[in-house]
């Protein structure tokens, strides 16, 4: 007589393979039928447009001693608060209309919600340099902003905003937009009505509700996005050089400063290696307090 062994039944053993996930099913479904090549491209890709280039840079640092150079470098250590600041007041505003944005989005009309989804992703569709350039023909001393101004009687002078330390925030803003827009809008999907209704039959007032029922379930998706918008401005480039001021540049606008500047590849280099190493940093420490990975491995 075949004696079962203790602690499991017929029933479970049966259900062990069902209670597998998703991604594991499709994982060893995979792995089993003679696909693993499939993992060469994205092996190729890695090793060649990141793992080369950092080697690279570690190449130049090395041979040429940038490294001491930029960490000496008077100009570079003040654009290191500068650039923090930046991405840190980009993120903030990012995140603010961000959300309100997924909000609306969720809330609106059918004919209302294309409206705004044509609109953000006319922002992907659109070339980072003509939106940069768009935002200079704006705020230029006599440029739209400034006849729109003067046209409603509410000012005379020409503005005087074109590269100054504030002037990049508000075109970063509008080109990071759609990295809050999405997340937030995913987390708003999978509101339960039930929620809210319950709520509102308890008297709650909309920014209780608010407060206490939608924004603790848009958290995950405004905490990976504010937390992408703040990686990518501490190495924005582009709006940041044409926008902003001269005197006063960002680690990036610093760092291309140095390469085509002769001789100095070696300290450009190092400095590249230690935005890379702050930008690491960063995400480890986001992803150990806020479980960042988790939520963008979710689905």
């Amino acid at each position: 007589m075949r004696v079962r062994p203790a602690g499991r039944s017929p029933v479970s053993a049966e259900a062990a393979p069902r209670a597998r996930s998703r991604p594991g099913l499709a994982r060893s479904a995979l792995g089993g039928s003679g696909t693993t090549w499939l993992l060469v491209p994205p092996l190729v890709f890695l090793g060649t447009l990141l793992v080369v280039p950092i080697g690279f840079l570690i190449w130049e640092t090395v041979v040429r001693g940038g490294f001491m150079d930029a960490v000496g470098n008077e100009t570079f250590r003040n654009s290191i608060p500068r650039t923090f600041l930046m991405a840190l007041i980009v993120s903030v505003l990012a995140l603010l209309f961000g959300t309100i944005y997924a909000l609306a989005l969720v809330i609106a009309p059918t004919w209302m919600k294309v409206v705004l989804f044509f609109a953000l992703f006319t922002i992907f569709w659109t070339s980072l340099l003509v939106r940069t350039y768009g935002w200079i023909l704006l705020i230029l001393p006599q440029g739209a902003l400034y006849w729109a101004l003067h046209g409603l009687g509410l000012r005379d002078a020409p503005l005087d905003i074109y590269q100054k330390p504030p002037a990049p925030y508000p075109a970063m803003v509008h080109v990071m937009l759609p990295y809050v827009v999405l997340p937030v809008y995913a987390a708003a999907r999978s509101l339960d009505p039930m929620h809210i209704r319950a709520a509102r039959v308890l008297g709650a007032k909309p920014f209780l509700i608010l407060r206490k029922v939608v924004l603790p379930q848009l958290r995950p998706g405004m905490v990976s996005g504010a937390i992408l918008v703040f990686v990518m401005s501490l190495g924005f480039y582009v709006t940041p050089q044409l926008l902003g001021a001269a005197r006063s540049p960002m680690v990036a606008s610093l760092i291309g400063t140095y390469f085509n500047t002769p001789n100095r590849a070696g300290t450009a280099a190092a400095m590249s290696l230690l935005l890379l190493l702050v930008v690491v940093i960063v995400y480890l420490v986001a992803d150990r307090v806020f479980k960042v990975s988790e939520q963008w491995g979710r689905g």
